[in-house]
């Protein structure tokens, strides 16, 4: 039998439409939650820990010092020292056969900070490479320096370049767009080399086929190994993009270029560069990829690594910047975020960012908006109907009461048949004969003939 639902249109008619439009917000509300996503995911800037192959939760932070601050190239192996001590305390662990008979695997047990000042200070170690130890494997640091450097090509020249000063593996973290050639490598011995934008090859070059070309820096030879491909979009040109870019060794910026992100000073080395003076410091970005075992320790062991205060530096969680409670946390500072008392010189790229977190922030306004009116109109559509009610409390609890009289009931019925089949079971096995399991004969009912109540029983029957 097929039961029909019939419903009254016109008396439900603004419930009907109340119900589309909560429909119709929630749609929105997800197409908006996919917009955020793509959004975040244009920023590959932001996804190192992500595209980390390993198993072990991993997260990328940054760590930004104010202008007023010196970090130079000698502080490194100290933030990496503390900071492999750091992991080491909160339980990270390298597995032995990672390991197992690499040179120098034990270099974090015995070498000291002391001893790495000392060592900084030494002229013959400054070009050695020391190997990887199984801790250093589970982490990468790069720093960065920004300022400014003229570069020439014949008659050609770019005056006031905007120049990226970098230590350490800079493009696992930023891989730009290769136009040609490629990135530039953490080599102490290849110093000299650069990465141009494709406005500069053009300006100079008048093509981006330019690899291996080199160009005058401080009346100094460098040598192009890579021409990349700007971020292009409005929040990328207002974050300093539209202009010509170099990306360059901190050394070479230190002795050629110009450093606007932080302090510097005259280097105490001595030097036998003829070509100009090397300053120390400037350095205002240090961007850190390392296991999370739980969430927020990798910022926080960052931070504590650094030995930079609180009011010093500031602290970025690129992995977690674009998640929910950070975002809600920008909304929260609607109308004073551009209040900053921290003199930072930000990076382009922490520039796009946080214009991405003001986007993302608008949207999940609205997100929460659009969420808020549904909850809003299904409270007013259940309010009406309780007081539209044609029931009371006290029959619903008699209906409840009588829908579990009926399932007992049903439950015993089942039950009793089970086991009257059960005894009917009984029944046929006792009638068949175990030996042949065929059915047993019956055998002959024995009257006694001395009963006389037999007697009595024929007679009643004749």
């Amino acid at each position: 039998m097929k039961v029909k639902f019939k419903i009254d249109y016109k008396k439900n008619k603004k419930r009907i439409i109340a119900i589309g439009i909560c429909i119709a917000l929630l749609l929105i509300y997800g197409a908006l939650g996919l917009v955020s996503k793509l959004l975040a995911r244009r920023l590959p800037d932001q996804l190192t820990a992500e595209r980390w192959e390993t198993d072990t939760n991993m997260a990328q932070v940054s760590v930004f010092s104010t202008e007023d601050q010196s970090v130079s190239e000698k502080d490194i192996p100290k933030i990496k020292y503390n900071l492999e001590k750091k992991l080491k305390d909160a339980g990270v662990t390298v597995e032995e056969e990672e390991t197992q008979g690499k040179p120098g695997s034990n270099i974090v047990d015995t070498i000291g900070i002391d001893e790495m000042n000392a060592d900084s200070d030494d002229d013959d170690d400054e070009f050695a490479i020391i190997p990887e130890t199984g801790m250093q494997k589970m982490y990468r640091l790069v720093y960065s320096a920004e300022g400014t450097v003229d570069v020439d090509y014949g008659e050609r020249s770019v005056e006031g370049a905007m120049a990226v000063g970098v230590g350490g593996d800079f493009f696992l973290f930023h891989p730009l767009e290769l136009v040609s050639g490629g990135y530039l490598m953490d080599d102490p011995l290849m110093k000299d080399g650069i990465v141009i934008d494709e406005d500069m090859a053009w300006q100079l070059f008048g093509s981006s086929d330019v690899v291996n070309m080199s160009v005058m820096i401080g009346d100094v030879p460098h040598y192009i190994k890579g021409v990349v491909k700007k971020p292009t979009g409005k929040i990328e040109k207002l974050a300093g993009l539209d202009k010509p870019y170099i990306f360059m060794s901190y050394d070479s910026l230190s002795k050629y270029g110009q450093i606007l992100s932080g302090k510097t000073s005259e280097s105490d080395s001595d030097s036998d560069d003829d070509f100009g003076a090397s300053v120390s410091g400037g350095i205002n970005c240090i961007e850190i990829v390392c296991p999370n075992p739980v969430k927020g320790l990798a910022a926080k062991l960052a931070f504590e690594a650094s030995g930079l205060s609180e009011e010093h530096c500031k602290v970025v969680d690129n992995t977690d910047r674009f998640n929910f409670m950070p975002l809600l946390s920008i909304i929260r500072q609607a109308g004073f975020r551009s209040m900053w008392s921290k003199a930072i010189y930000y990076p382009y790229w922490e520039n796009v960012a946080r214009g991405y977190e003001d986007r993302l922030a608008v949207i999940l306004t609205i997100r929460l908006f659009l969420l808020a009116q549904v909850i809003v109109i299904f409270v007013v559509l259940i309010i009406i109907a309780y007081r539209n009610k044609k029931w009371t409390i006290e029959s619903v609890a008699m209906k409840l009461a009588e829908k579990k009289y009926d399932l007992e009931v049903r439950q015993h019925q089942k039950k009793t048949g089970k086991q009257k089949q059960t005894d009917v079971e009984d029944k046929t096995e006792e009638k068949t004969d175990p030996e042949t399991d065929e059915p047993a004969e019956s055998e002959p009912e024995v009257i006694d003939l001395d009963n006389d109540d037999i007697f009595d029983k024929l007679d009643k029957d004749e």
